[in-house]
Parts: C-alpha cells; sequence; structure tokens
C-alpha cells in the first residue's frame, strides 16, 4: 500500500452520525485549526457527532480508518503509539521473516522478541519497507544494538567497517567473495 491513500468508503459509519466524508472535513478542519490531533480529544471537542456518549475502541477504530483512507494520520499525535494506533498493529502483518532472515543477526534477534520498532527502523532505512505515513529514520546502529542487549556479532558483522546495521549486506558479499575465489601465490 506504501503512503497512499485509500477510497473512503461511504458506508454508514456506527459510532458516529455523521458520513466517513464529512467526519473526514470535520477532522481536517480539527487539524487545520489545533495543528494535531489525537482521537480522544477529537472525540472530546467533537463530542456532539458521536452516536453514544463517549469515545469506544470501536468507535477510535472507526475515526482512525478514516483517518488513514483520507492520509490524516500525519496530523495525529498518536500515530504508531504502541496498542493505540491501528498502523501499529498493522506493522507486525507487513514485517515477514522471509525478508528478516537476511537482515543482520541483532534485527532477527529484535524480530524474534518482537521489537517491532527496531525491526521497522532497519526494514525502512533498507527500503525493503514502507509503511503508511511512518516517520523515515537511520537504521539502528551497532552502538545502539550492544546497548539493547541485541547484538551478538556474527563473521559477517566482523567484517563491518563502520557501526553502521546497512554494512551488513555489503560486508556479508564481501566474505562470501573471498571465500569464492581461492588465492593464487606466486611461486
Amino acid at each position: 500500500m506504501g503512503n497512499q491513500e485509500r477510497a473512503l468508503p461511504e458506508d454508514p459509519l456506527e459510532h458516529w452520525i455523521c458520513s466517513p466524508t464529512k467526519l473526514a472535513e470535520e477532522l481536517r478542519a480539527f487539524t487545520m485549526e489545533f495543528g494535531s490531533f489525537t482521537p480522544e480529544l477529537f472525540a472530546e471537542v467533537k463530542f456532539h457527532l458521536l452516536r453514544a456518549s463517549g469515545l469506544t475502541k470501536h468507535g477510535r477504530d472507526e475515526l482512525c480508518e478514516v483517518s488513514i483512507s483520507e492520509g490524516l494520520c500525519t496530523g495525529c499525535s498518536m500515530l504508531y503509539a504502541t496498542k493505540k494506533c491501528l498502523l501499529w498493529y498493522r506493522l507486525y502483518k507487513q514485517v515477514e521473516w522471509r525478508v528478516v532472515e537476511r537482515a543482520p543477526p541483532c534485527i532477527r534477534l529484535a524480530y524474534v522478541r518482537r521489537n517491532i520498532r527496531t525491526v521497522v527502523k532497519y526494514l525502512t532505512a533498507a527500503g525493503l519497507l514502507d509503511p503508511p505515513f511512518y516517520p523515515s529514520r537511520r537504521a539502528p546502529s551497532c552502538r545502539m544494538m550492544r546497548r539493547w542487549g541485541l547484538c551478538e556479532p556474527n563473521e559477517y558483522c566482523r567484517a563491518m567497517r563502520t557501526g553502521n546495521t546497512l554494512e551488513y549486506i555489503p560486508a556479508r558479499e564481501r566474505v562470501k567473495l573471498s571465500r569464492a575465489v581461492p588465492s593464487r601465490r606466486n611461486e
């Protein structure tokens, strides 16, 4: 899906009295006025748009679906917040072992330990994953991985010239190529 917006469904919302289009307009205006939003703050200010009193989990999810569809997530203060953002939950579905298995050992260990943010930072920096609205950052450094207890260097890690985890793949290629070509001695 990438950073593309999806078509907004016009099905009536269960927890909001307005259509998805109207909810998106209200959310866009709210973000323009206040600079950012959280689902809770939006529901508190725009309580008249809720069917029942108070924001429920399902009502929050509907608001988030509308926000995702309309590309308004960049204004959300809870973007990719652990266990609070729908997109955070979707990260687990996007990261697949077949992609992670060729990553450095520290990234594989982070995946096994379900440290999804570390894995996603590496995969986005390497260009292997493009989650919607995910703020691009640098890949985690080897020093950070050691500090977090994730560093278990193998022979390819030891062949790396810098502390950048993105150097793992070129280092692995160098080591494999050095094994494949037998050295010739001048006799």
